[in-house]
């Protein structure tokens, strides 16, 4: 059971405020998780995701070799589903499966493979207990009729250890699909999640089939429920905070945030065609190559893409941060590209790189998409780090909603400079303070410390109080209470 964590990543547990306010972190870029250069992957390597099972991190990621030559043109080459394992989620190595043969040997970690093109294909790990042992890995992938009757259909593949998957039946969901569509157990709810891909117009008609689509159209995120992986409840576009612009989202990434109980996360990718902007790209990476692509293929040289946050209490309701999580970078020969910013689903928690300090969040982005065979980088951000309260060192302080009392030990995700702090007082609903329970100030850089009262904060569990927190240059990421 998760604990009561509670996440300082948004302003809804705030009463009142002065000086404080929520502040974005950005991800500390680290070193490559995996080099991708057998001959089977390549420049089209790419949608990926992160399954833990028992002490090893499971890397599922399409390779394909295809290239997009100087000219403009594309030269042929098979996509297959791949396996990396790591046991520390640093550094991820490829097993030899000799399942699939390539170019004539087995000797590779391709453990998937089918007879047309593989765009997308979501691992996860059932953790429903429901859940017969022979389906305990599940897989979504995107299936393009054709000829069959038309239309893009979402198929589940089904395994007992995740390397050989069988094929089930078609979800029972309507969309276009032709994205990373994801899918989970949600304990809390005792359902399961799945998030896809279909497109609306600007006036907000839905299209959830290719039929009609136009190149103004709105990619979007749709969310659908089911209890028995069977039998879906569809609920349509997921929503966003008020006043939050209705922009193309290609991907979603949308998962339950492990360490705390009603939180989901995304880091969906923002795609934006360029094209009546493109002035810039004269002196950019690749100008040379971005023309003939632009005469071959079109939007594929004029557009970009990077990397928000969004979360959610529900899975229906999110609040999109617009300012960019990840972005391109700092121009070189691989980026600025259609296909920057996708992270590989899900996230790691891993060693510090520095003796004695706590883990961290570790999550993977690939990078050279399109331009040379790509590989999976590193990401990392503190636990619970990605947003926090922030006084800066003229001080500030909040006042919380009521929040009730479930542990004996108060504990704070918090850091200070050395002339800063951070002080709790608990009062009660209606505003006053509760004897006994006004901390000293604390000061540091901690994932995890106690804060102590002169009295048992046992005393008052199942009691509703609100946090009265005094904040200066300092930082509060998330607490337990």
């Amino acid at each position: 059971m998760v604990e009561n964590r509670f996440l300082c990543w948004d302003d809804k547990l705030i009463e009142k405020s002065n000086g404080v306010g929520v502040f974005a972190h950005k991800p500390e870029k680290k070193g490559l998780a995996l080099v991708c250069d057998g001959e089977w992957e390549g420049p089209h390597n790419g949608y990926a995701c992160i399954v833990k099972v028992g002490d090893v991190y499971r890397m599922y990621y399409r390779a394909c070799a295809m290239k997009q030559m100087a000219d403009g043109t594309v030269s042929n080459a098979k996509a297959v589903i791949c396996l990396a394992e790591s046991r520390d989620g640093i550094t991820f190595k490829k097993p030899d499966l000799q399942k699939f043969e390539y170019n004539g040997t087995k000797h590779n970690n391709i453990v998937f493979s089918k007879s047309t093109y593989i765009d997308n294909f979501s691992v996860f790990y059932d953790t429903n207990p429901d859940c017969p042992d022979d389906e305990r890995f599940k897989a979504l992938c995107e299936r393009n009729l054709g000829s069959e009757g038309g239309g893009t259909k979402l198929i589940y593949y089904a395994s007992r250890d995740g390397y050989d998957f069988r094929e089930m039946r078609y979800l029972d969901v309507k969309g276009t699909f032709d994205s990373y569509n994801v899918t989970f157990w949600d304990e809390e709810s005792e359902r399961y999640f799945l998030f896809y891909r279909a497109f609306h117009s600007a006036d907000g008609i839905d299209k959830l089939s290719w039929r009609g689509v136009k190149k103004d159209d709105i990619r979007d995120i749709r969310v659908a429920t089911s209890v028995d992986f069977v039998n879906w409840t569809i609920h349509g576009r997921i929503s966003f905070e008020e006043g939050q612009e209705d922009y193309p989202l290609y991907t979603n990434q949308i998962t339950k945030y492990y360490r705390a109980r009603s939180t989901f996360i995304g880091f969906p990718v923002r795609y934006f065609d360029r094209y009546e902007d493109d002035k810039s790209f004269k002196f950019m990476p690749l100008s040379d190559r971005r023309e003939k692509i632009k005469e071959f293929f079109g939007r594929e040289g004029t557009a970009l893409t990077d990397c928000v946050i969004m979360t959610s209490e529900d899975g229906f309701k999110f609040n999109r941060r617009d300012d960019a999580f990840m972005t391109p970078g700092v121009e070189n020969r691989s980026n600025w590209w259609y296909g920057n910013c996708y992270t590989v689903y899900g996230l790691a928690e891993t060693e510090a790189e520095e003796d004695g300090a706590p883990r961290e969040i570790s999550f993977y982005m690939g990078e050279n998409y399109r331009i040379k065979n790509v590989n999976f980088r590193r990401y990392t951000v503190r636990l619970d780090g990605f947003f926090s309260w922030r006084a800066p060192y003229s001080g500030g302080e909040v006042f919380t909603k009521p929040i009730t009392v479930e542990s004996a030990e108060m504990r704070i995700n918090f850091s200070t400079s050395a002339l800063g702090g951070i002080k709790i007082t608990l009062c009660d609903e209606a505003g006053s303070v509760i004897t006994g329970y006004e901390s000293y100030t604390l000061f540091g850089d901690s994932v995890d410390r106690p804060v102590e009262f002169q009295k048992s904060l046992s005393e008052l569990i199942g009691k509703r109080v609100r946090l009265k927190i005094e904040m200066k240059d300092a930082n509060l990421y998330s607490f337990v209470i």
